[in-house]
């Protein structure tokens, strides 16, 4: 049996959305990387767009937030931080720590003046998180410059 067109498209955006994240995670990217990393997450919140619910599409664009953040476009990187938080503002803890680290990313690759404000919002969520969380938490906030 093969799989339908839906599921082709979910496994397509969970396998750019895995390894986008460890590229986000990646301390210094290369030029392949940075290009890996603009493509997978693109091509997941292309995917999740089709396929996923609002939580998914959320979470695609925090993670192309973050990809763009960190290739230094600031200023979409803070419009889909922004979508997103609108979505998960009203999450789990995670969530919102994710979010909140997702907005100073771009607020600091936008040389935004609130960016020091947004680091530490996020700094203190993702302290308040369960150790394993604030383990995911730290592996990406912790690529973002310190104010």
């Amino acid at each position: 049996m093969t799989d339908t067109p839906a599921t082709e498209l979910h496994k397509l955006a969970a396998q750019c959305n895995n390894t986008a994240w460890n590229l986000v995670e990646t301390p210094d990217l290369s030029p392949n990387q940075r290009a890996a990393l603009v493509t997978q997450a693109a091509t997941a919140l292309f995917a999740w767009q089709k396929v996923g619910n609002a939580s998914q599409i959320a979470h695609a664009r925090l993670l192309l937030a973050w990809a763009l953040a960190r290739t230094g476009d600031g200023a979409t990187a803070t419009h889909l931080a922004g979508q997103a938080w609108d979505v998960l503002k009203d999450g789990a803890l995670w969530e919102r720590a994710f979010a909140l680290a997702a907005r100073a990313a771009a607020a600091d690759a936008a040389n935004d003046p609130e960016y020091p404000a947004r680091h530490a919002q996020a700094a203190r969520a993702g302290a308040a998180l369960s150790e394993d969380e604030a383990q995911m938490f730290r592996a990406s906030f912790d690529r973002i410059r310190v104010p």
